[in-house]
C-alpha cells in the first residue's frame, strides 16, 4: 500500500482500497501486529502500564485480536514504531481536550476518540 501511495495512487483509489473490506482488514492486521511488536520490543517499559496480566498476555489477548478496542497504550506503541505524531481529541464522557503523541510533537494526523475505538479526521 505504501508503494502504491508513493507510487502517485489518487487519493480516489486510496478511499477505494480503504473501502474494500479486505484490505481494510489486512492493514488493521498489520499495525496490530507491529503494536504488539513495539510493545514487546520495549516491554521493560510498556510492562508498567498493564495490570493483571503480562505483557505476552496482553499483546496476544488484547492488541492482536481483531475487533478489540484500543486504548492510550495502542496509541504510545504505534505512534513510536511508525514515528508518527498524531494529535488525538477526545470525545469520552463529556471531558473534552486533546493530546499530542508523542508529547510536544507537531501532529501529523488527527484522530478522533471514542471509548475503545480512534477514527481519522484528518492528516496533513
Amino acid at each position: 500500500m505504501v508503494n502504491e501511495v508513493s507510487g502517485g495512487m489518487t487519493e480516489a483509489e486510496l478511499y477505494n482500497k480503504f473501502q474494500d473490506q479486505g484490505v481494510a482488514d489486512y492493514l488493521v492486521v498489520f499495525l496490530r501486529i507491529l503494536t504488539s511488536a513495539e510493545l514487546r520490543k520495549n516491554a521493560e517499559f510498556y510492562s508498567n502500564f498493564i495490570e493483571e496480566k503480562t505483557l505476552e498476555e496482553f499483546c496476544q489477548l488484547e492488541v492482536e485480536p481483531m475487533y478489540k478496542e484500543s486504548d492510550h497504550i495502542h496509541i504510545i506503541a504505534i505512534t513510536a514504531a511508525l514515528g508518527f505524531c498524531v494529535r488525538v481529541i477526545y470525545m469520552d464522557r463529556g471531558t473534552g481536550g486533546t493530546h499530542d503523541f508523542p508529547e510536544g510533537s507537531s501532529p501529523t494526523a488527527h484522530l478522533l476518540y471514542r471509548p475503545g475505538h480512534y477514527d481519522i479526521i484528518y492528516a496533513n
